[in-house]
């Protein structure tokens, strides 16, 4: 069975998928008796791209391929929402298949697409979107199906995890971890969609989506990334017997979901504790297998086209037409801050005077949060003129509302210097064990 794909965006990803094709076309035909063969190239530097595709067509208008009939899957990897968006619709409207890489698109403004999908007969494929070449949503789509997935925590972004590896590692602040990342391919050049969380959040929205088979606001996950944390609190993790990791995490508690992306302190025997530099993983907690982990490279070209050319095959191969998990009709409810309950790590600056760690104690008590540990050194050695010293408290389980607010009044205190930094623990295997 031939199968012709359009291929929209040269990038990274778009000549990654044409070197796995061109490479392993015949391997995969003699797998799946299925010969994929790249009919088209959509790229607005075409004669770049000619110079790189030999007699493959190579065309400037994504609208030609659209209305090519003897294409069967177009792949969108433009990214962004514009004219990606359009092209996926249009596509899927045509009769088209599709797979695409773009996270931001069906995380933020998917609605449409997905409705779309459902009704047609054409179906749409984003592995890539998630995981790069680990089989993230193939996992919850079919390999887990017949379970209910209780709970999805996963280290979902290569960056971030590459930036605190070599602060941990090799003392690094974050402003020289950043850079070494930038400087070998792993951040881009403006790192903020990474650095601050966008992109973990964009990857847990999708796979809740899959997981609890809802519909999940981007809007309405919490989103904190890794720009407030010190080389001080990898130190002070380190000594307590945690490692600090990026998380994306989804929980379904009741009928609410609880969806956030934050730096979280993992214990050191934690299964995705020792997930080091550019590597992703996610584990999913069912009812029926307990953990169940993924690990591999999250990104770059070769990982995400072989994510892309997995889609495609399982697309040719499938006969199931309704794919009812594109379509959830039920809007999450979420958990709110008031029910959230974690351990929490505290670090700020303080004068070293009699009464202060009372006057912090004290806002702690009056918001019901019990400390479990302190820790108070002498005036840091890095930095032998302040006048401040680092205070570390590790609390026990605390309603995060309330933290929160006894944060706000620590803040005010005229001993504090700069900004409380806290850490949500997350040690639990179990669903709902922070919640009882």
């Amino acid at each position: 069975m031939i199968v012709n794909i359009g291929l929209i965006g040269f990038g990274t990803v778009g000549s990654g998928v044409y070197d796995l094709i061109m490479q392993n076309a015949c391997l995969i035909k003699e797998r799946t008796g299925l010969d994929l063969r790249i009919k088209t190239v959509c790229d607005i530097r075409t004669e770049d791209v000619k110079k790189k595709v030999g007699s493959i067509n190579v065309i400037n208008d994504w609208r030609d391929v659209i209305t090519d009939k003897e294409i069967d899957t177009v792949v969108e990897l433009i990214g962004g929402i514009s004219p990606a968006k359009s092209i996926i619709l249009e596509s899927l409207k045509n009769g088209k298949n599709v797979v695409t890489a773009n996270k931001k698109l069906l995380a933020e403004d998917g609605d449409e697409i997905f409705n779309t999908a459902g009704m047609s007969n054409s179906k749409l494929g984003f592995e890539a979107s998630v995981g790069g070449g680990m089989p993230c949503i193939l996992s919850l789509k079919y390999g887990l199906v017949g379970t209910r997935i209780n709970t999805v925590i996963g280290i979902l972004n290569g960056t971030t995890n590459y930036i605190l590896t070599k602060m941990e590692d090799e003392g690094l602040t974050f402003e020289m971890a950043l850079k070494d990342a930038q400087d070998k391919g792993f951040a881009e050049a403006d790192p903020t969609f990474d650095i601050e969380g966008f992109d973990a959040g964009h990857k847990i929205a999708l796979l809740s989506m899959l997981a609890y088979n809802r519909k999940v606001d981007f809007k309405s996950i919490s989103i904190d990334g890794i720009t407030k944390i010190n080389q001080l609190d990898i130190e002070y993790a380190k000594e307590m017997g945690y490692v600090i990791k990026l998380l994306g995490i989804s929980k379904l508690i009741g009928d609410e979901v609880d969806i956030r992306v934050h730096p979280a302190m993992l214990p050191m025997d934690h299964p995705l504790a020792s997930v080091r530099n550019e590597f992703n993983a996610v584990m999913y907690i069912t009812d029926m297998t307990g953990p169940v982990i993924l690990y591999g490279k999250g990104a770059g070209n070769h990982p995400t086209a072989s994510a892309v050319v997995s889609d495609i095959v399982q697309i040719a191969r499938d006969t199931v037409k309704d794919d009812k998990a594109l379509t959830a009709s039920i809007d999450s409810k979420y958990l709110s801050s008031e029910k959230r309950l974690f351990r929490f790590y505290m670090r700020l600056s303080t004068e070293d005077r009699p009464g202060i760690l009372s006057k912090i104690s004290g806002v702690l008590a009056k918001y019901d949060i019990s400390i479990a540990s302190v820790i108070q050194k002498e005036i840091h050695t890095k930095n032998p003129d302040s006048k401040n010293v680092p205070l570390v408290i590790m609390t026990h389980v605390a309603c995060e509302d309330k933290m929160l607010r006894s944060i706000d009044e620590i803040n005010n205190f005229n001993f504090v210097e700069g900004k409380v930094t806290f850490i949500k623990v997350e040690d639990s295997l179990s669903l709902g064990d922070e919640y009882e």
